[in-house]
């Protein structure tokens, strides 16, 4: 008897401590990532200046930009690392859903996102998993959902407001460069190349349209690959690959959350994350991807109990 209260001490002792970590990393990166005050003071019948403002006073994303400009070595080597990575290309993807254009279209609009270019615009396109994913494009980066999560059971347009929302953020934020710059620099500094979570969410059925050659069984990103990013052996097609921080996943859940919250819906984007999760959707667990959805969850809901 002893021994199994002694074993139960020890194991609410570990939980504990894995609470507290949580919670320090958690305020860590809501303290690093929230939106800044002047975007949430913005009214609510203006989406499109709420991404502005919150945008225009971030300081990490002009911190980037900053950078980036300089174009030396470290810079050159994170442009060229996110210009090899694989292109959406919606004009020549079958799965595109144009009968559903106009609907997202007018999505997209409701979000405060612009729909007039195609680097910021939003796609539909087949496929039975609930996926959302912002590939690169020639000229900036496209937002793509799938008919799985569009027809997903539950799911409104609340919920996918702040799924794009999310999308969104990792494109405007300029995130796949921001995390090839880190990797740059942390590996100039000798230290090894690691915790790389290769974003192939989109796997299984999804082909998207390439103008490369036909078969990829290690396609390089200068000095790391990746293996086998879902190549169709029937044309020219390849599965975007996007690679996010943990921090970087985890701010866009935050601004996601926030732009939903301002508006009273902020319910709306945690039963969202549920949507997503495999256990809910039905797909294929990512062993890889980091963090998990549960995880977001977690985060999300230790950031409705902060006071701003």
């Amino acid at each position: 008897m002893k021994r199994i209260i002694t074993m139960l001490l020890v194991i609410m002792t570990v939980a504990s401590a894995a609470a507290d970590d949580s919670v320090k990393k958690f305020r860590k990166i809501l303290s690093r990532y929230d939106v800044a005050p002047e975007a949430i003071a913005v009214p609510t019948d203006n989406n499109a200046a709420f991404w502005n403002a919150a945008l225009g006073a971030d300081r990490n994303l002009a911190r980037l930009n900053r950078d980036i400009a300089k174009d030396k070595g470290l810079e050159r080597k994170a442009i060229d690392a996110c210009t090899k990575m694989p292109k959406f290309y919606p004009e020549y993807n079958s799965h595109v859903r144009i009968d559903l254009q106009p609907w997202a279209d007018s999505l997209l609009a409701t979000a405060g996102l612009p729909c007039d270019s195609i680097a910021t615009r939003l796609y539909v396109v087949d496929n039975p998993r609930a996926e959302a994913f912002a590939p690169l494009t020639e000229d900036g980066f496209a937002i793509v959902i799938t008919t799985g999560l569009v027809y997903s059971r539950g799911c409104d347009d609340d919920m996918l407001n702040g799924i794009i929302s999310a999308q969104a953020v990792h494109g405007a934020m300029r995130h796949q460069l921001q995390f090839f710059y880190d990797e740059a620099k942390r590996r100039r500094k000798g230290k090894v190349w690691s915790g790389i979570a290769i974003g192939a969410l989109v796997a299984a059925d999804l082909t998207l349209a390439m103008t490369e050659s036909d078969h990829y069984d290690d396609f390089s990103y200068n000095d790391f690959s990746t293996t086998n990013i879902n190549v169709e052996t029937n044309g020219s097609t390849l599965t975007p690959a996007y690679i996010y921080s943990a921090d970087q996943i985890y701010q866009a859940d935050l601004w996601a959350y926030r732009m939903m919250e301002r508006l009273g819906k902020g319910d709306s984007y945690i039963r969202a994350l549920k949507l997503l999760s495999p256990q809910v959707a039905g797909a294929e667990t990512d062993k890889e991807s980091s963090p998990c959805i549960s995880d977001r969850i977690k985060f999300i809901n230790f950031v409705t109990s902060q006071k701003r």
